[in-house]
């Protein structure tokens, strides 16, 4: 079942390496030998709607990217999976967004080393085809909103604010800030609350945004916040999910091969709201996003790996 979904967020490459090399510092400096080496579409918007899309449903995103060589990138291999770019903003003279994993000493997903854009994250005000689009979706997720406090204004509040108004379901995966700001994290989210359905967020964001220390008491504060659902994403722990009625835990999968926990989250984010969406009970949405998680894991990226429909129907 495809569903029309409207994306704001923002975009960038991931440029993973991976291979082995010394983890001594004196042989690093002589080192100089073959990685594999991957570059791929994605930021807070990009591996969530890439995995939506593998699912059969409509994917329009919002966004903003530079003229320049990373910009064309994501939009070359956004329309090669058949998501729409109409509704993406090309600021002249700007520069793209990368993050770079460097991953030559065992570890999945560190050392990781990154470039900010120059470039806004979504468009400040947007024109009058992303707004109609916007709100005539099934479901509107913000992506990443915490990373770029110049655009925490009215006009991303009376979107949200809007498309409430027209029975649009909401959700919210906020990430985190990329510059300073101290807990709670909740301070900037209050404004979006009542007109936000569904919260997503992993365990530090969980405690920073409440400044908690207990997941448990961190989720139980963000639902006491108004959101009418949040998922607390707790890695090899599993999920943490809560409702009007229920709060469970459900139990990570194990991948069949660990390759790197780069995209998870997003993955999740993609499968639960997809059962969510088809109207899947809160355990079964949740046991569909840890699923989808699980086979992220199995290859390179957020989405290389991310299930079929089929497989998420026999899981």
């Amino acid at each position: 079942m495809g569903f029309k979904f409207g994306v704001i967020g923002p975009l960038n490459v991931d440029l993973i390496i991976r291979g082995t090399a010394p983890s001594d510092i004196s042989e690093l400096r002589k080192w100089a030998d073959l990685s594999d080496v991957f570059c791929l579409t994605a930021g807070a918007a990009g591996y969530f709607s890439q995995n939506l899309k593998k699912l059969g449903n409509d994917m329009h995103l919002v966004s903003c990217l530079g003229d320049d060589p990373f910009g064309a990138l994501i939009l070359s291999s956004l329309k090669k999976v058949g998501i729409n770019t109409d509704y993406i903003s090309i600021e002249e003279g700007k520069e793209g967004a990368i993050g770079i994993f460097i991953l030559l000493f065992g570890d999945n997903k560190r050392p990781l080393t990154y470039r900010l854009p120059t470039h806004h994250g979504w468009p400040p005000k947007l024109d009058k085809n992303q707004l109609e689009y916007l709100l005539t979706v099934d479901l509107l997720h913000s992506a990443g909103y915490l990373h770029f406090s110049n655009l925490w204004n009215e006009d991303f509040l009376n979107l949200f604010k809007a498309a409430k108004q027209k029975g649009i379901k909401t959700s919210m995966d906020p990430q985190f800030p990329v510059t300073q700001l101290d807990p709670p994290w909740i301070k900037v989210l209050k404004p979006l609350i009542p007109f936000v359905d569904i919260l997503m967020v992993d365990e530090n964001e969980a405690m920073n945004l409440t400044n908690i220390a207990s997941i448990e008491a961190a989720a139980n504060s963000l639902y006491d916040e108004g959101f009418e659902i949040v998922a607390v994403k707790m890695g090899e722990k599993g999920v943490l999910v809560k409702d009007k009625t229920q709060t469970m835990q459900i139990t990570a999968i194990k991948p069949k091969v660990f390759v790197d926990s780069i995209g998870a989250g997003d993955s999740f984010d993609a499968g639960f709201l997809q059962g969510l969406m088809e109207e899947k009970s809160l355990e079964e949405s949740a046991k569909m996003g840890v699923f989808s998680a699980s086979k992220s894991i199995e290859g390179v990226g957020g989405s290389s790996a991310f299930p079929t429909r089929a497989e998420i129907e026999i899981k």
